[in-house]
């Protein structure tokens, strides 16, 4: 039967990998991370959790796109809940939405609708008076409905109103505050005292991009393209543990196959295998990296399997010598004459007991990625930039010094990961010295 088992020296190995507090608590926090980025719809998106309407239910983020004529909304694509909720609220007839406690995606552009406060006859924006700007208030579907031209805090300029359909429907023209003009278009109705006034202390005005925490909810602000930070921070975590996940499955696949089999079987295979990884080592591959990511638009799949093809060769060197000391063994000898095949001998024996060694490289092979993907992505030649992705995210910070909240949250995001994966990694090295204890067969 084959199968790995840990033997007795393994197992005092991890007792020790816990008794190491720095290394074992950042371990947890790494694991609860990483439990949170799997379920990140659940916690970060746009999506609603739950829609009650009309007594029926839908599971949005669980299922295809819901359009907006659903919910009573004159428009096919997929279905603004945020502003269902609004509407919801207003209409107070028994239908609710649950939302994510993040309400924001990745790739959202997010538009920043800031209330002006009326005071004394004159428009106020975080407690300092509107220079200048428009001004305007919603339809429940979200389109303006009426805007206005703002100078010095007064209403001033040319006015329009719209109905839901987007036709314009009456216009005029204010002075300092004063309206001096008002026409119903394709009516009688020209004549100031017609204005319907109502509504006047609830202007908006759109916030341009980036906008710093806690403008319009967002948590953390939102970047340069009106993404929300906190949901690109998230998502980007996401893509860096989908990145780690590949990179170390294929790396190891490729270096404990090949390095085994060299160590174990030696002779002319080991000799030509060598001798081709020499080659192979010396091929510039970040140049190569980067060369191939500009002559395409790489998914995350095929930027990991470039990365992995100039990976692996340090780990199969590690392997073939664990290899290679390990068949010389006196329990590899015993199992040879009590008629082990060489297929039980490598994975009953000589894989388990070699795996200890190259285990220790896992958490500085993930910060090797983490920081790779990250200098690919802010260099231009990783993914795509519509990909929240941390190194896009640490480029629009360095382009963006007057919006000091990108660059410091990817910067301290980046820092907490690297640092608690150089925890883990320390400890792990310390609790599988091999010169700590001693080899049990």
């Amino acid at each position: 039967m084959l199968g790995l088992k840990l033997n007795p020296n393994t197992r005092r190995k991890i007792q020790h990998f816990r008794s190491i507090k720095r290394g074992y608590y950042s371990f947890l926090v790494l694991t609860v991370f990483i439990v949170l980025a799997i379920a990140g719809p659940l916690l970060v998106g746009n999506r609603a959790l739950i829609v009650r309407y009309q007594g029926q239910f839908w599971f949005p983020t669980f299922g295809s796109i819901v359009p907006g004529t659903t919910f009573g909304f004159d428009y096919e694509y997929e279905t603004d809940y945020r502003a269902l909720k609004e509407r919801f609220a207003r209409e107070n007839k028994g239908d609710w939405v649950v939302l994510p406690p993040v309400p924001y995606s990745g790739t959202e552009v997010c538009e920043v609708h800031a209330p002006l406060e009326l005071r004394d006859g004159r428009y106020f924006l975080n407690g300092s008076p509107f220079a200048e700007g428009q001004a305007y208030l919603l339809h429940p579907n979200g389109r303006q409905r009426r805007i206005w031209s703002v100078v010095d805090g007064h209403l001033h300029g040319l006015f329009s109103g719209y109905d839901e359909n987007g036709t314009l429907v009456e216009k005029g023209r204010w002075e300092n505050g004063s309206l001096v003009r008002y026409e119903r278009v394709g009516t009688a109705e020209t004549n100031a005292a017609a204005f319907h006034k109502a509504d006047l202390d609830k202007l908006r005005c759109f916030l341009p991009y980036p906008n710093a925490p806690g403008v319009g909810g967002h948590l953390l602000g939102t970047d340069e393209s009106g993404h929300d930070v906190f949901a690109r921070l998230f998502y980007g975590f996401r893509i860096l543990c989908t990145a780690s996940l590949i990179y170390l499955v294929l790396t190891y696949l490729i270096g404990i196959s090949l390095g085994g089999v060299m160590g174990f079987f030696g002779g002319w295979f080991d000799i030509i295998a060598q001798r081709i990884i020499e080659i192979w080592s010396n091929i510039p591959h970040i140049y190569l990296i980067i060369f191939l990511s500009s002559l395409l638009i790489p998914n995350l799949f095929w930027l990991m399997l470039i990365i992995v093809a100039f990976s692996w060769i340090t780990l199969t060197y590690y392997m073939r010598t664990g290899a290679y000391r390990e068949k010389e063994r006196d329990y590899v000898a015993a199992a040879r004459l009590l008629g082990a095949s060489n297929t039980r001998i490598i994975f009953r024996h000589i894989l388990p007991n070699t795996l200890s060694t190259v285990v220790t490289f896992v958490p500085f092979m993930v910060a090797a990625v983490v920081f790779q993907l990250t200098a690919l992505d802010f260099l231009g030649f990783g993914l795509p930039p519509t990909e929240p992705t941390w190194g896009e995210m640490l480029r629009q910070g360095t382009e963006n010094f007057d919006s000091p909240w990108i660059l410091a949250s990817v910067v301290a995001c980046l820092v907490v990961v690297l640092v608690l994966i150089t925890f883990v990694g320390e400890a792990i090295r310390e609790a599988f010295d091999p010169k700590k204890f001693t080899v049990f067969r």
